[in-house]
């Protein structure tokens, strides 16, 4: 049976939660040694809320408070002057370090002298690096030649904007949707919608897989609006780690005390500008052996909170008894189905082609095992006059049927080191790595092979490129969403699948996949994949087919102004304010991708109030 846990503060975080402490020092990796223990110290503010917004390049000056609550004093100057340096590792060269750094670990001294009971103030000033996204520095002081100071600890939030703005062109096809090549839009968050975490129960928790934990965390209106009410949400909770290398699925917190899988608590409350509200809730430890990263959201008034994410350390010590069941939850007269799979083209050519993986894979012909291919080594196939044939160092044969290659183990990946994938505003990646099965499949209609990625369609979304890392996260998630509906649709509509090579291509004649390498590249839409496991656009309780595109000259299109045939009523022409005086790029049915990502940004729109806008009269729900 599963056991409830409590996690109980501590006294420094009872002072926090009751005494109103303005950040929350929580630390999820190790502190460096404290050798001089009359060195203690409190962090007491910044003057540059979290997260920073900053373009790429750009210097921004902050100044962090630490209170002198230890019993020596801290010098300036001196053999034993105190400044700050990274952690997290320690000595760790930042990101975001200035020319006028003490060192790139080393960023600056305090600026003047403090007592016990004085607060000392660094400034630091951070310069922007020319990769878009959030990222999180963290410090710790020091008193040089002596001790690191205990409870010094403190770390700051950026989000780092393109410089400028700019839209390289993008291949568009009349059915196909293109959002890609669209940057982030460099503009400040609204402050409407902003909010701090003062406090929470620990700073991580361990657990065996399945005991319930009870947890409770307590939140600051930091915006101008009034909260009218709340709702407290997972929000793509993951293993911790490269999140690229872990599987895409969701992991289950759920707990039956939950509205449902996803949504925790809500409640109808009057949260004034500076006032505060405190939410307590439990969830479950994962089921399995292992550490994991638990995400958390808080929305009010339908949007989201800048600053309202919560990523809490949870260590499972033991997997869950046997006949642990997760909860269940009423998914309503829709029953959930079994994922699919889908089948994309990669690429035609005539060439050999050649494939190595990591991972033992297995090498079918048709439903005939012909052997294994042990991992890394080099395989080469190649189809001639009606002929398929298969070298590797291990294994050869000559058969006339397509050749497939299945992995042993779920989460296997391949690469095709012969083949070159470059995507122009994306650098020097080769995107030419690939999740689960590939297929060596010859086509008539293309009267050339094709090579083939047949994989479980969450897969599929999470290698999607059609945005970047850096963009606001519920647009990504409302893309995402999208972008698994159009492929459902194309799954189960055209040429029966038995008589076609795949389902959809790689490129933005459906939509920009470029697989593993882009999980690699953009772990945050990995993230936003999982928190969205299953979603899709619904019209009537039906999945359908969701165009979306670059941006607008101000309204969406009707899907026949472009395309003719008959009237799709959840594709109307919408306003689309962001997009207003510019010139069409796409083809103008369903979202627009930059007026979402503004809607995000600026208005904190959640990514199901995105979704329902430019598509008419939808709703989102999990469809498997």
């Amino acid at each position: 049976m599963a056991f409830k846990r409590t996690i109980f503060f501590s006294l420094a975080m009872v002072f926090a939660l009751f005494f109103g402490a303005e950040k929350v020092l929580a630390i999820d990796f190790t502190p460096p040694p404290f050798k001089d223990l009359t060195y203690v110290g409190a962090y007491a503010g910044q003057s540059v809320p979290d997260p920073i917004t900053i373009q790429a390049g750009q210097t921004k000056e902050v100044t962090i408070k630490i209170k002198n609550i230890g019993k020596a004093t801290w010098y300036a100057t001196g053999a034993n002057y105190v400044s700050a340096y990274t952690v997290n590792k320690n000595y760790r060269a930042s990101a975001f370090a200035s020319a006028n750094w003490l060192g790139k670990d080393h960023p600056a001294k305090i600026s003047a002298t403090a007592k016990p009971g004085q607060i000392a103030e660094i400034k630091i000033k951070f310069t922007a690096p020319s990769k878009t996204g959030n990222y999180r520095e963290d410090f710790y002081l020091a008193a040089e030649n002596k001790t690191w100071i205990k409870s010094s600890y403190f770390y700051i939030k950026f989000k780092v904007i393109p410089a400028t703005v700019v839209t390289p062109a993008a291949d568009e096809s009349a059915e196909g949707n293109s959002a890609a090549g669209t940057n982030d839009q460099a503009e400040e968050v609204s402050k409407e919608y902003q909010a701090n975490l003062l406090a929470f129960s620990a700073r991580s928790v361990s657990a065996p897989g399945g005991d319930q934990i009870n947890f409770k965390v307590r939140y600051i209106n930091n915006g101008t609006l009034i909260w009218n009410n709340y709702l407290w949400q997972e929000a793509g909770s993951s293993p911790q780690g490269d999140v690229s290398i872990a599987e895409v699925t969701r992991v289950a917190l759920a707990d039956q005390s939950w509205i449902n899988e996803k949504k925790i608590f809500e409640k109808t409350e009057t949260i004034t500008p500076g006032g505060v509200t405190e939410i307590n809730f439990n969830f479950r430890a994962p089921a399995k052996q292992g550490a994991y990263i638990a995400r958390f959201q808080l929305t009010a008034n339908g949007h989201t909170l800048d600053g309202g994410t919560l990523e809490l350390p949870v260590t499972v010590t033991a997997d869950a008894p046997i006949g642990y069941t997760e909860p269940v939850f009423n998914t309503g007269p829709r029953a959930l189905i079994a994922e699919p799979k889908i089948r994309v083209g990669l690429y035609k050519t005539d060439d050999p082609v050649k494939f190595q993986s990591p991972f033992e894979y297995q090498i079918y012909v048709g439903e005939i095992l012909k052997g294994f291919l042990p991992a890394n080594e080099l395989a080469e196939v190649k189809y001639f006059d009606g002929l398929y044939t298969f070298t590797a160092a291990s294994l050869s044969f000559v058969v006339r049927d397509p050749v497939r290659f299945v992995p042993v183990e779920a989460g296997g990946y391949f690469t095709l080191p012969g083949y070159s994938r470059l995507v122009s505003w994306k650098g020097s990646k080769n995107f030419n790595a690939y999740r689960n099965v590939m297929e060596y499949k010859f086509s008539t209609k293309s009267a050339l092979p094709w090579v083939v990625n047949e994989l479980l369609l969450d897969e599929y979304v999470a290698g999607i490129a059609e945005t970047s890392n850096g963009a606001a996260m519920e647009y990504i998630k409302a893309l995402l969403v999208a972008a698994r509906s159009y492929a459902y649709y194309q799954i189960n509509n055209g040429t029966p699948a038995d008589q076609r090579t795949y389902d959809v291509v790689a490129t933005t004649a459906d939509q920009l996949y470029l697989g593993y390498n882009s999980e690699v590249l953009m772990p945050r839409v990995v993230q936003a994949a999982r928190a969205t496991y299953g979603e899709m656009v619904l019209y009537s309780n039906t999945p359908v087919i969701t165009p979306y595109f670059g941006h607008s000259d101000g309204r969406t299109r009707t899907w026949v102004q472009v395309w003719g045939g008959t009237d799709k009523p959840w594709l109307q022409s919408v306003e689309c304010t962001y997009d207003a005086g510019q010139s069409m790029f796409g083809h103008g049915v369903g979202m627009s991708a930059q007026d979402a990502a503004n809607r995000a940004d600026k208005d904190a729109w959640t990514y199901d109030q995105l979704l329902r806008y430019y598509y008419t009269g939808t709703e989102v729900a999990r469809v498997y």
